[in-house]
C-alpha cells in the first residue's frame, strides 16, 4: 500500500472523528449554555413576581405603606437609595437589576400609585436568596465533566462509525493496486456510491489494460513480420558489399541501403523493448565510456567515416541509473543521428553529475534534415523518458560552426561503479 493511499484513508477517518467531536462540543456547550439561561431567568423571574405582587397589593391600598415582606423596601425618591444602589442606578437609570458593593444584589420595579402622580420605586436586596449564583463554580463543574463524557462517548462513536465507513474505500484503495486487477472485483461493494464508483473503476481499467495489450500485441506481431525481410534485404546487401559494383553511384546507392537496414533494426529493436514494460522498468548502473565507445566503433564498422573523431570527456566511474537495454538503444539513436546529419570533424561527448552531452559539427547543406526530427525523435523521447531521463537538442545560430547538443539529464542519482 502506498503512502499516499494511507493519508488519504487517515484523513477521511480523521474527519469523520472530528466532525463528531465538534458535533458532540457544540451540541454540550449549547446545552450547557441554555440550561444557564434558563435557571438564571427562571430565577430572576422568581423575585420580579414578588415584586409585582407586592406592587399589585399596593394598589389595593388607599396610599402607600411599607411593604409586608420583609426583603422588600419601598423608596420614593432616588436619594433614598443605599449608597451602592444609588451609584448603579446612575449609570443605568433605566435599568431592573444592578450589581452592589460586598456580594449585594438588587431587583427594581418602578410603579405609580393612584393616590399619586409621583413614581415610586420598591427594590429587593437578593443576596440571601440566589440560588444559581453561590453554585456557579458547581454547575460549572458538572457541566464539564459531562461534557468530557460526551465527547468520549462521540470519539468513541466516532471512530466505530468512521472505520465502518471507510472500510470499503480502503477495500476499493487496496483492491485496485493490485496489478493485474481480479476480475469482477466490483460485485463484492454493496454500497450504491461505493457500487458504482467500484463499477466505474474496473471499466476504466480493464479498458486501459485492452488498449495496452493492443499496443503491445501490434507492436510484437509488427516488429515480428518486419525481421523476416529486413534481414533478407541486409543480408543482400553485405553480400553486395564484398563484391562492391564499379559504378560509384550505384555503390552509394547500395551503401544507403544498408544503412537504412540499419535503421530499421534500430527501429524494430526499440519498438519491442518498448512494448515490454518490464524489461524498461528494471534498472541498473551502466557505464557510459565503454557503452559509447562500443557503440562508436560499431557504427565505424556499419557506416565509416574516419573523418569524424571522437573526442571523450567523461569520468572513468561515470554510470547511470538506467534499463541497460533502453539506454544502449537511446545512444545509438544518437549517435547515428550524428552520423547522418554531421560534417567532418571532432565530436565530443562531456559529462557531469548528472548529464551527458554530445556535440557534432553539423552539416551547412541548408537542404539537410536536423537530427531528431519526424518520426525519429518520438522514439527518442519515448527512449529517454523510459530510462528516466530528459533529452532535449539545442542549436547555436551560427553557420557551418553551429552545434547540435543533446543534453540527457538524469531524473535519479547517479550511481558510481
Amino acid at each position: 500500500m502506498s503512502r499516499n493511499s494511507i493519508v488519504a484513508k487517515t484523513s477521511l477517518t480523521l474527519r469523520i472523528r472530528a466532525a463528531f467531536l465538534l458535533l458532540a462540543l457544540a451540541c454540550g456547550l449549547m446545552f450547557a449554555l441554555l440550561n444557564l439561561i434558563f435557571v438564571y431567568t427562571t430565577e430572576d423571574a422568581f423575585f420580579y413576581q414578588r415584586l409585582d405582587s407586592e406592587i399589585a397589593r399596593q394598589q389595593q391600598l388607599p396610599a402607600p405603606q411599607p411593604p409586608l415582606d420583609p426583603h422588600l423596601q419601598l423608596y420614593r425618591t432616588q436619594t433614598e437609595f443605599p449608597a451602592d444602589l444609588a451609584a448603579a442606578f446612575t449609570q443605568q437609570p433605566k435599568g431592573a437589576e444592578f450589581a452592589g458593593e460586598q456580594g449585594r444584589h438588587y431587583h427594581l420595579r418602578r410603579w405609580v400609585h393612584p393616590s399619586g402622580n409621583t413614581q415610586l420605586y420598591l427594590v429587593m436586596e437578593v443576596s440571601q436568596q440566589l440560588v444559581v449564583r453561590p453554585f456557579r463554580h458547581i454547575m460549572f463543574s458538572i457541566y464539564g465533566v459531562l461534557l468530557s463524557v460526551f465527547l468520549l462517548l462521540a470519539l468513541g462513536l466516532g471512530w466505530y462509525l468512521a472505520r465502518r465507513a471507510s472500510r470499503p474505500l480502503q477495500q476499493l484503495a487496496l483492491l485496485v493496486q493490485q496489478d493485474p486487477l481480479p476480475l469482477g472485483f466490483a460485485s463484492q461493494f454493496q454500497d450504491q456510491e461505493i457500487s458504482l464508483l467500484a463499477h466505474k473503476l474496473e471499466q476504466s481499467m480493464l479498458r486501459l489494460q485492452q488498449f495496452a495489450e493492443r499496443e503491445r500485441q501490434f507492436s510484437r506481431d509488427a516488429s515480428h513480420e518486419l525481421r523476416t525481410p529486413l534481414a533478407v534485404i541486409q543480408s543482400s546487401c553485405e553480400l553486395l558489399l564484398l563484391n562492391p559494383p564499379a559504378d560509384a553511384d550505384a555503390a552509394r546507392r547500395l551503401q544507403q541501403i544498408a544503412s537504412a537496414c540499419s535503421q530499421m533494426h534500430l527501429l524494430i529493436q526499440s519498438l519491442l523493448l518498448m512494448a515490454r514494460e518490464a524489461d524498461a522498468a528494471a534498472g541498473s548502473p551502466v557505464d557510459l565510456a565503454a557503452t559509447l565507445q562500443q557503440l562508436w566503433q560499431q557504427q565505424q564498422q556499419w557506416q565509416p567515416r574516419p573523418e569524424l573523431i571522437l573526442q571523450l570527456q567523461l569520468p572513468e566511474t561515470l554510470t547511470f541509473l538506467a534499463p541497460p537495454e533502453l539506454l544502449r538503444l537511446l545512444l545509438s539513436n544518437l549517435l547515428q543521428n550524428i552520423w547522418r546529419h554531421s560534417a567532418a570533424g571532432t565530436v565530443c561527448i562531456s559529462a557531469g553529475e548528472c548529464w551527458l552531452q554530445l556535440k557534432n559539427p553539423r552539416t551547412t547543406n541548408p537542404g539537410a534534415a536536423s537530427a531528431l526530427s519526424g518520426f525519429g525523435q518520438g522514439i527518442a523521447l519515448r527512449l529517454a523518458q523510459a530510462c528516466a531521463l530528459d533529452l532535449h537538442c539545442e542549436a547555436t545560430p551560427q553557420l557551418w560552426r553551429s552545434r547540435l547538443c543533446w543534453r540527457i539529464q538524469q531524473v535519479k542519482p547517479v550511481a558510481p561503479v
